[in-house]
């Protein structure tokens, strides 16, 4: 059977040195769309070849690596992973279009790094074997501190090792807790092993509740300033105001800490010593992050930042919908880190065209946009729709089944978010009507358009949000396969 996963992962970081290695800004995008275009073929052929009836993993690849430590190349694919893929496969590819006509500084590396940034999360997506899960984890955060510190706005060099340290840090503390896992696992079996699922199953066996919840914590952290939610955002908005836009929408298709929240977060919560404790940390950290990033957003006067703390608000659906530990609301999780890519990605491509073409992000300097950007208006007004949760887009799926069903176990939680939503109409509006509607502001000077690739990537995009919104099965129907898993994994611990 063909390789797909190596495939899918090797293909971008094949493709990413030979970028580095071109000379010419023609030879570069040409590579980086090619190698792209390759990993799209390759998802599609996986997506329309899974099975979403199937709980089990499928496209397995299985091989010893590391015999003595219980470290094995182990990749596989199943409904909680298999959408997050196709995310990046697509939006990927149109990124590449995007940025088109704009790269003009060193695009071999520029390029170069948007491929290995696509390797990288993917690997992280596909990976059973936790050593491999976190080489591919630390991988990812060496080609956004380079993106935000080569391309960045003014503060770049500030934001970049904010960002590093935020994020290293976090991965330490991830990688202590993994160790704890792994030499207790041995030390109860006396065989070494680092597989996901063996460590896991070995997870309620450890003695100390104290420990179990020790180990727990010290993951749950990693995640939790990866993904981020509140009180671990302040890296965020630094980043991604000062990345250039190609690097605010790879850091939105960085859903490996929401990714990791499912995989590993959630089956072993039942077995910590204080399981209780551990939900409420999850829905007051969610529900806090909605509201919170609600009111960041709505007082920003920079249109991105306003954005960048948007997704600190929509990333709270997340954490507060794992804590609903039912199917449906886990399946609403899962399904809101797949319309925030599509929707934030439009969004921070529709911020840097305006930066762009009018030279300012500042709110109240815009206005009557609509009238000079007809094409931009549409497509930023549907994502702006989708974004604060309006019924037939993707947004709204993903919300309603949030609250709908994380209502049942965490009430006081949902009820507490539901301010947020809310204040997310509010701003939402209110920076429509600043930016694209009212008195067009005549000192900006002459504004342009979407250029015709960019219009192509943001409407395909676009179409998606709209596609899914109203027929979300082709991914959801995936996501509730894995989530019934995720249950199942929950209740053999205990629950």
């Amino acid at each position: 059977m063909l390789p797909v996963l190596s495939l899918i992962v090797l293909i971008p970081l094949l493709f990413s040195a030979f970028a580095f290695l071109t000379k010419t800004r023609e030879q570069a995008r040409v590579v980086a769309l090619m190698g792209t275009l390759i990993t799209l073929i390759l998802t599609l052929y996986m997506y329309f070849s899974f099975d979403s009836s199937s709980a089990a993993m499928q496209f397995e690849e299985l091989a010893s690596w590391i015999p003595s430590l219980g470290i094995n190349y182990h990749l596989g694919v199943d409904g909680v992973s298999m959408p997050l893929i196709l995310l990046n496969a697509i939006v990927i590819p149109l990124l590449i279009l995007f940025t088109w006509d704009d790269v003009r500084s060193t695009p071999n590396r520029f390029y170069g790094l948007i491929l290995a940034m696509q390797g990288a999360v993917i690997g992280v997506f596909i990976s059973l074997d936790f050593f491999l899960f976190y080489v591919f984890w630390e991988l990812t955060l060496i080609p956004l501190f380079f993106m935000v510190n080569i391309w960045g706005g003014p503060n770049k060099r500030h934001a970049s090792i904010k960002f590093f340290i935020y994020t290293h840090v976090a991965s330490l503390v991830m990688l202590l807790g993994i160790f704890g896992l792994y030499f207790a696992a041995w030390d109860q079996t006396g065989v070494a092993n680092m597989g996901i699922a063996h460590l896991m199953s070995q997870f309620p066996m450890i003695g100390s509740g104290i420990a179990r919840d020790a180990i727990f914590l010290a993951l749950l952290f990693g995640f939790l300033v990866k993904l981020p939610i509140v009180p671990f955002h302040s890296w965020l908005p630094d980043a991604y105001a000062e990345a250039p836009t190609a690097g605010s929408v790879l850091f939105i298709l960085l859903k490996i800490a929401g990714y990791g929240i499912f995989r590993v977060i959630l089956p072993m919560l039942p077995a910590t010593g204080s399981p209780d404790m551990m939900i409420t940390i999850l829905g007051l950290l969610g529900s806090v992050s909605i509201v919170y990033g609600a009111f960041l957003a709505l007082s920003q006067k920079d249109l991105k930042r306003m954005v960048a703390y948007s997704s600190v608000s929509h990333m709270g659906f997340v954490t507060l919908g794992a804590a609903g530990l039912v199917t449906l609301s886990i399946s609403g999780a899962m399904f809101q880190q797949f319309s925030h890519g599509l929707i934030m990605s439009i969004m921070f491509m529709s911020v840097g065209v305006i930066q762009a073409s009018t030279g300012t992000r500042i709110i109240n300097d815009l206005g009557g946009l609509a009238t000079k950007m007809p094409k931009l208006a549409v497509i930023m007004m549907l994502a702006f729709m989708a974004s604060l949760g309006l019924p037939g887009l993707t947004g709204f799926i993903a919300e309603f089944m949030v609250f709908t069903f994380s209502y049942m176990n965490v009430p006081t939680f949902v009820i507490l978010a539901l301010f947020g939503v809310v204040i997310t109409a509010g701003y939402h509006l209110w920076a429509m009507q600043r930016t694209m509607f009212g008195v067009y502001n005549g000192k900006i000077g002459k504004v342009f358009d979407l250029s015709n690739v960019q219009t192509f990537s943001m409407a395909v995009i676009a179409l998606l949000v709209l596609y899914f919104g109203l027929n979300p099965s082709p991914v959801l129907d995936m996501m509730i396969t894995g989530s019934n898993e995720i249950v199942s994994l929950m209740a053999a611990m205990g629950v």
